[in-house]
């Protein structure tokens, strides 16, 4: 069965121009894809390969669509802004005029990495069982508190949140993100860091699920019914 819990906290930031996906292909750690209507999670970094920003990419033709935590977005704007020199790029933050919602479960024939737009809301498929849906205005409905939900639908899929598994003092490999990091591409700020974590295997701390008494309790980030995520080191796993 599907819940859908309004998310307040995720802002929604428009990179435009045409120069929009190199600019955020070459500052982030995933691979943009180029066609209009394809979607993908990528990660800000900086130079010491700390996340700056997770963020889920939409490519238009006008440009790159970032949906991006709150807390984070004027830290990213920040990042971003200096950057922005020679090229065909506006940053557009347009939160205050869109509300996001998450759906686990969804019945969609929308294939993972995708978008598109319907009766005025937009949804991309980030995941088999997570969509996320982009409206205008603020949300009209009384959405029920899925808290308890999405704790669990995060457990069991070993989804790492913001300000919990993601923090400004983790690098991708430490809170989950590691599929975030493509394997073949470089020239973005910590991608040297990454790169050599990655062939040394040395990455010193990962994300991981598992039975609550599995873990050193000052390890678990999140639990839920006797299951857990932990963040330990990776000389610690077996």
């Amino acid at each position: 069965m599907s819940t859908t819990h309004l998310r307040a906290d995720i802002g929604v930031l428009f990179v435009r121009g045409k120069d929009a996906v190199s600019f955020v292909d070459g500052l982030s750690t995933n691979l943009i894809p180029t066609a209009s209507g394809s979607a993908v999670r990528t990660v800000f970094t900086d130079r010491a390969a700390k996340v700056i920003a997770t963020t889920t990419a939409l490519v238009r033709d006008e440009g790159v669509v970032l949906l991006v935590h709150q807390a984070s977005l004027q830290t990213l704007l920040s990042h971003l802004q200096p950057r922005q020199l020679g090229q065909d790029v506006a940053l557009m933050d347009l939160s205050a005029r869109n509300h996001v919602l998450y759906e686990t479960d969804a019945e969609t024939d929308l294939a993972v990495g995708a978008w598109r737009t319907v009766d005025g809301i937009t949804t991309v498929r980030v995941h088999e069982a997570l969509c996320m849906h982009v409206a205008a205005g603020t949300s009209t409905n009384n959405h029920a508190d899925q808290g308890e939900a999405w704790t669990a639908w995060r457990v069991e899929h070993r989804w790492p949140e913001h300000g919990i598994e993601i923090t400004s003092a983790r690098h991708p490999f430490a809170c989950g993100l590691e599929d975030l990091v493509h394997e073949n591409k470089g020239c973005y700020l910590g991608q040297e860091v990454l790169t050599r974590m990655r062939s040394r295997g040395k990455t010193g701390w990962t994300l991981v699920q598992g039975s609550v008494d599995d873990f050193v309790p000052e390890t678990i980030t999140t639990q839920h019914k006797g299951q857990a995520l932990a963040i330990v080191r990776t000389r610690d796993l077996q």
